[in-house]
């Protein structure tokens, strides 16, 4: 389906490591964009894609990268050789597809990770790591990721981690409206809560962050009221359900506050939807809380990520597609330069053989010598038409060839 292409992706996942481990590798876009230069600068080409499910360096070429990921791992203090990912060239780019389009995610089919994916190639890109091929690749998964959204179910009922987590809690209250609840954050996964709660009717929603003017244009977009940071003990002590949605390296939420929060009558409801974790894990033994992190959300909302259904098969076909059509563009990268050499001989026969016809034809007039030039000129695309449509189609033929002998 893909001609030959060198490309190659290592990582870990959810599918693997646990929470725990996969904290250690949430990188910002500082840390990125830094490793990422100290690859172009060695002469590598790579994007490395962090988010909260994974952390996957993708590659070209033929030098192997996966002990630069290792010894990344040994840095952080996390992944074991059996919770490592390695697929290469098309099982690479099938992956990567794969990922765009929310099929390998913890809640199939969201739809945070295909602008994570395209965070993350913009910064490659930005630091200079990628190629022509990486470009292709990366552009093709995006958009095989665009056309599951709008040709799949799976895009009609778009889900996240965040609307998930507002879910399980409207199911298990039965609606969420008349309960106070507190969201610390202001960025995507934040929005992503306030959108669902809006959804949900929630009636009294705080928005508390660090930066005062995004949490005023997001709760006013939403419905919400903001707050400042030092209100943090007092929201939280009136809450019925926090939500924390920050993208500190620490704790931003300790035991010890939700301790001083807990009540006997009704549970405080704690949803931490950070990587790192932003609620300090000790919280999860307190009595009169309940903790639930990301792998606490795969387990209680995603029982039926593994089987099959209509929307997989759309989408699974919608990839198939999409590879076909990445194969065409990359043989055409691949013919390109013998195309152009082959024009280039064209057009020089054409001049050289309408130069030894009008040599021997002095008493014909200008429009007849125009003529004589036209005859070879189309005579020579003709010839070349079907050489170059079979080289587009097939690539340079070279590797049947050679496999058959």
């Amino acid at each position: 389906m893909i001609p030959h292409l060198s490309f190659h992706v290592v990582g870990i996942s959810h599918h693997m490591a646990s929470l725990e481990e996969r904290e250690r590798f949430a990188l910002s876009s500082g840390e990125t964009a830094a490793l990422l230069q100290s690859q172009h600068l060695a002469g590598l080409s790579s994007v490395l894609l962090s988010t909260c499910n994974r952390c996957e360096l993708y590659w070209e070429g033929d030098a192997d990268l996966e002990p630069w990921f290792r010894s990344l791992a040994r840095e952080r203090g996390g992944a074991s050789d059996s919770e490592l990912i390695r697929h290469d060239d098309e099982d690479a780019v099938r992956h990567l597809f794969r990922v765009s389009a929310g099929l390998d995610s913890q809640i199939l089919g969201e739809t945070e990770i295909l602008g994570q994916v395209r965070r993350a190639y913009d910064l490659a890109r930005a630091a200079g790591s990628t190629t022509r091929s990486i470009d292709l690749v990366f552009s093709a998964a995006l958009a095989s990721g665009r056309r599951v959204r709008s040709e799949t179910l799976l895009g009609r009922h778009p889900a996240s981690v965040s609307s998930a987590a507002v879910d399980l809690v409207a199911q298990e209250w039965g609606e969420i409206a008349g309960h106070n609840i507190v969201v610390l954050g202001a960025g995507e996964a934040a929005e992503g809560v306030l959108r669902a709660l809006y959804q949900h009717r929630a009636s009294s929603v705080r928005l508390l962050n660090r930066r005062p003017l995004r949490s005023k244009v997001l709760a006013e977009a939403w419905g919400a009221t903001t707050g400042t940071w030092e209100e943090l003990d007092q929201q939280i002590a009136a809450a019925d359900l926090l939500v924390v949605a920050t993208g500190g390296a620490r704790p931003v939420v300790s035991a010890a506050q939700l301790s001083r929060a807990a009540r006997s009558e009704q549970k405080l409801y704690v949803i931490d939807l950070s990587v790192p974790r932003n609620v300090e894990p000790a919280a999860r033994q307190l009595a009169g809380i309940r903790l639930l992190d990301l792998d606490d959300l795969q387990r209680l909302c995603c029982p039926a990520a593994a089987s099959a259904s209509t929307a997989l098969v759309d989408a699974e076909r919608v990839i198939d597609h999409e590879l076909v059509r990445l194969g065409l563009s990359l043989r055409g990268k691949v013919v390109a330069p013998k195309l152009a050499e082959l024009h280039r001989i064209g057009i020089e026969l054409a001049e050289q053989e309408s130069a030894w016809a009008l040599a021997r034809l002095d008493s014909i007039s200008d429009p007849e010598r125009e003529i004589v030039r036209q005859m070879a000129d189309r005579l020579v695309r003709r010839v070349l038409y079907p050489v170059s449509r079979n080289l587009r189609e097939n690539g340079s033929g070279s590797e049947g060839r050679e496999s058959e002998g």
